[in-house]
């Protein structure tokens, strides 16, 4: 799963979050039997498999944003999305100039999940703080290395 969003922590339950009026913050979190009381299930449909709680800013245990990134065929790349069965890497600028792209060009590059994760050399996840939140996460969350594998 792709963790391109901000994420924050509250009673040890970690997932998405957004601000839904001054000071008070929505967690979202998808349906489990152990999450801590509190917790609703949504009115929608739609959300029927996920779990919300609204708290204060005080209470929020860590927050940050996370962008996920790739070493793919010897470049860095934005991992931006998995959407039926198709992955979506967005190059870095680096990776551009190697590939001629221009810097503003804002080509993608999509390949077959399979292929990508054959393929694929490191997947990680960039954590930033957000500012005026507590920041306690390791800064570099690796899922796949080359040699250990999915982590």
């Amino acid at each position: 799963k792709i963790r391109n969003d901000l994420f924050a922590r509250y009673l040890g339950v970690e997932d998405c979050f957004w601000e839904i009026e001054k000071g008070l913050y929505r967690l979202q979190t998808i349906k489990k039997h152990n999450l801590p009381i509190g917790f609703k299930n949504y009115d929608n449909l739609e959300l029927k498999d996920k779990m919300f709680i609204d708290i204060k800013k005080e209470d929020i245990e860590s927050a940050y944003k996370t962008s996920t990134y790739c070493k793919y065929k010897s470049g860095i790349y934005y991992l931006e999305n998995i959407w039926n069965d198709l992955v979506i890497l967005s190059p870095e600028l680096e990776t551009k100039k190697k590939l001629g792209f221009h810097i503003y060009d804002d080509k993608r590059i999509e390949l077959p999940y399979d292929r990508f994760i054959t393929e694929v050399e490191d997947i990680w996840e960039e954590r930033t703080p957000i500012e005026g939140f507590r920041f306690d996460v390791e800064s570099i969350f690796y899922l796949k290395k080359k040699n250990n594998e999915n982590l």
